[in-house]
């Protein structure tokens, strides 16, 4: 039986003729903006059911909300003359939709929140979305020689670059990424259990599908129409590719951006695109090793015979991956169908492109790769108000790993913040230091922690650094705290007394009784920086009240404790 199903059309660059109406140059950076024209692949819809279904686990269910409102932000609108008749976004739909940003979520990072604009309109014939950057960035401290999303740019230099963008009613952009659903479709399915009902679509799966191509799934190859010659790149000398583009490879493992090979234009290009060089693959290290001992070896193209504008290079293979783990990006979308996880292919391909990974997508990597760590606890002293302090945490990727270790680092925190890139990718043998800054914003005792999501295979991760500091006021040495437990009866441990000191100092502690006759010094000498706490032995000692008195460089305090028998 022949199968029919809906399909998935992504309004971006690499899909279409492509005009390019705008470059922005700045001291770094160049950003492209594109107008879209040309020919929308649709497929006619029937009522072909596939029943295949992977759903979150709920491990990862717990984390979407919070970690969705932390990386972007949604603007929601309704088109101008929109036919459906809708002055709003369904609440269905909008729950479904936040749901669908949640899960991406937990797979991939930005510091910087990632804008996104999603319209609710009717498109043309059974288009079910489409979605795309808003800009493309050469960024030169990055990558000057590639095109990137705008999303991707902005996630991988922690920099709000859209803001850096003037529009041309001179504001500055207010958007990364374009979403366009159909609101005419009759059969969304806006359910967020992937139990999706026969004859429906799953609004989840859909918005994943083209949420990736917004954040840079795509390429830059097209077939003018009515020929026979492949191209790729830009306009404008000389000519970049698509960070995409960059590891699309033929059937016999040479680049189809090699122009030594492939002349660009060229019908040996089309011939590539149109799969009559053996199909066209992603060929990205990591892309692979989420491949390894499965029947499909390779990240195949969706390459038809015939150039499908819209669909064509910038989807997996169908029958490659379809009712796969990795079935989410291929080019049609079925009812009774729902995906809602990007599979651990597509995390490959976007760690490969170089998008910062989080936890969901480094599970999917894990690999022969091994971690060191200098600590899982960072102690940053006592300072006093105003001061900082830094540390370094030293991350190593062990010479025996045999894959690369690939890593980023999550901290909430308003004492403590990360120096410079959260991200690491370190090749066996490499390491890197990620300096750490304490930085208080008020005077007590401080603690966080620092999240580690990797994938290497000797610790399980996230791995925990906890991170502790304390502050006293300006020009104060020492702050001596109640001894605890207080009061001590006899089923207790021995009490201790904690105290801090924010300079070298000369530190005196000793224990009285209530009428001040001296029992004992419990300590005496230099010491740094830091926190400290003294156990008192209480073998000897009756019931009653004791007070101990601490003297740092001339100053002194005291506390009281109680002994019941």
């Amino acid at each position: 039986m022949f199968k029919k199903l809906l399909t998935l059309v992504l309004f971006s660059f690499s899909f279409f003729h492509i005009l390019y109406s705008q470059h922005v140059d700045t001291t770094d950076f160049e950003a492209m903006e594109i107008s879209l024209s040309g020919h929308i692949c649709t497929l006619e819809p029937t009522d072909e059911n596939l029943n295949f279904r992977i759903a979150v686990s709920p491990e990862m269910k717990k984390k979407i909300q919070s970690a969705a409102a932390d990386m972007f932000e949604i603007d929601y609108a309704i088109a101008v003359n929109n036919s459906c008749g809708e002055q709003n976004w369904p609440v269905q739909a909008a729950n479904a939709f936040e749901y669908a940003v949640g899960i991406r979520a937990t797979h991939l990072r930005s510091d910087i929140p990632i804008r996104i604009q999603a319209i609710w309109q009717e498109l043309e014939g059974v288009t079910l979305a489409s979605a795309g950057p808003t800009r493309l960035i050469r960024l030169n401290s990055i990558d000057p020689n590639s095109w990137y999303s705008l999303a991707q740019l902005t996630a991988m230099s922690g920099r709000a670059l859209r803001e850096e963008i003037e529009t041309d009613n001179g504001t500055p952009l207010q958007h990364d990424i374009r979403v366009n659903i159909n609101c005419s479709v009759n059969d969304w399915y806006f359910g967020t259990d992937a139990q999706t009902p026969r004859g429906r679509l799953d609004f989840v799966t859909v918005v994943l599908h083209e949420l990736a191509h917004g954040f840079g799934f795509f390429g830059s190859m097209n077939v003018p129409e009515g020929s026979q010659t492949g191209r790729w790149g830009g306009s404008g000398s000389p000519i970049f590719p698509y960070i995409y583009d960059r590891f699309a490879f033929d059937g016999s493992w040479i680049q189809i951006i090699d122009v030594s090979v492939y002349s660009n234009p060229s019908q040996d290009l089309f011939l590539a695109l149109t799969g009559q060089r053996d199909g066209v693959y992603f060929d990205g290290d990591n892309a692979l090793l989420t491949l390894e001992e499965q029947i499909q070896d390779r990240a195949r193209l969706y390459t038809p015979e015939i150039w499908n504008p819209g669909s064509s290079y910038s989807h997996l293979d169908e029958v490659t991956f379809n009712r796969t783990i990795n079935a989410l990006m291929v080019p049609r979308i079925a009812r009774e169908f729902a995906i809602h996880s990007p599979g651990p292919l597509l995390c490959g391909m976007l760690s490969d492109m170089g998008w910062p990974l989080s936890e969901g997508c480094l599970s999917f990597l894990s690999a022969d790769a091994i971690i060191t760590l200098s600590s899982t606890l960072m102690d940053f002293g006592v300072v006093n108000e105003g001061e900082t302090i830094t540390k370094t945490l030293h991350i190593r990727s062990d010479p025996e790993s045999v894959e690369t270790l690939a890593g980023t680092l999550e901290l909430t925190s308003e004492h403590f913040i990360i120096g410079g890139n959260n991200s690491f990718s370190l090749e066996p043998g490499e390491s890197i230091d990620i300096i750490i800054t304490y930085q208080p914003r008020d005077i007590d005792y401080h603690t966080a922690s620092l999240l580690l999501f990797h994938n290497a295979k000797n610790i399980q991760p996230p791995i925990t650094i906890n991170l502790t500091g304390e502050t006293l006021r300006q020009n104060q040495v020492f702050q001596l705290d109640q001894s605890y437990p207080n009061p001590i009866v006899p089923t207790n441990p021995n009490p201790r007394i904690p105290y801090s000191i924010s300079q070298n100092a000369n530190v005196k502690l000793d224990l009285f009784t209530i009428n001040g006759q001296q029992i004992r010094t419990l300590h005496s000498g230099i010491q740094m920086p830091g926190r400290y706490e003294v156990e008192v032995d209480i073998t000897d000692l009756a019931t009653g009240l004791y007070i101990y008195r601490i003297i740092v460089e001339g100053e002194s305090s005291t506390g009281k404790m109680m002994i019941f028998r």
